[in-house]
């Protein structure tokens, strides 16, 4: 499995690479790409009617992608030393079109490992964000912004029957069969029919994986909170589930069930849209 970790900021990095490294820990013949994509251009002066960049504000525009490039790479190099022998990692830097690069690289690998941009993070960071996600639809690994000691050894599963579902448990096959055990939370607005058992209970019960469902009624509308709510009952530390709101999500406050568990700083999430 390729893993890619994409490192923007450095008070996130250490976080994304645990991430990375629990998952390839656990599945033989993984290798992380840790990839820092780095501006080439001023994000501020893209156009003629931005006017054109002083000396000054070029040097400064340098030397702070350069100080951030350094830092994220000394964190990475230091990350896989302290993991060598453990994990199979190596560093990737490339300048350009953010957007445009992680699309690309993100579209090569078999899971895409980064921290959620928060309201103040630089454009890029979101850009980053947008292109694993939709751009490359790639199954998504969210970091949390805090330190989990597992990430998928207890996996809670949000299931609503949707493609992006099915993709991501899909790619996640492999990980669920080493779980401690996978809870399914299944969340029902009392107007539509009850949601069947899904079949996958079956496939991983006769793989010998414990399995537990949590059948739960929404009824207020705040789905989000709910699956959050239960899965932290469950002990989870990954939190599977099919990103099915609108594109434009990350630019809501709140917005359907994936965006309310963005808002909080609870769980790894792993998703596809």
């Amino acid at each position: 499995m390729l893993i890619l970790a994409i490192l923007d900021r450095e008070n996130t990095a250490i976080n994304t690479l645990h991430a990375a490294g629990e998952i390839a820990s656990r599945l033989p013949e993984s290798h992380i790409v840790i990839l820092h994509p780095r501006l080439d251009t001023n994000p501020d002066f893209q156009s003629l009617d931005e006017g054109i960049p002083t000396h000054a504000e070029r040097e400064a525009f340098i030397q702070e992608t350069t100080q951030r490039s350094d830092a994220l790479r000394d964190i990475a190099a230091r990350w896989i030393q302290d993991h060598d022998g453990t994990v199979r990692a190596q560093w990737m830097e490339i300048a350009g079109d953010v957007r445009k690069i992680v699309a690309i690289e993100a579209g090569r690998a078999d899971l895409v490992v980064l921290s959620r941009p928060l309201r103040h993070d630089r454009a890029e960071v979101h850009k980053a964000f947008a292109a694993a996600l939709y751009d490359a639809e790639a199954t998504v690994l969210i970091a949390p912004l805090q330190r989990f000691d597992t990430v998928g050894l207890r996996p809670v599963i949000a299931w609503r029957p949707s493609s992006a579902l099915q993709d991501v448990l899909g790619q996640a096959d492999r990980l669920l069969r080493t779980a401690q055990q996978v809870t399914f939370l299944i969340g029902e607005d009392g107007r539509r029919h009850v949601e069947n058992t899904p079949d996958i209970i079956k496939d991983l019960q006769d793989a010998g994986v414990p399995v537990a469902v949590d059948r739960f009624s929404v009824t207020d509308g705040h789905a989000g909170e709910h699956i959050r709510e239960h899965a932290l009952t469950a002990n989870a530390d990954l939190l599977i589930m099919g990103a099915y709101t609108h594109p434009r999500f990350l630019e809501w406050l709140f917005g359907g069930a994936t965006q309310d568990i963005l808002a909080h700083e609870t769980l790894p999430i792993l998703t596809h849209h």
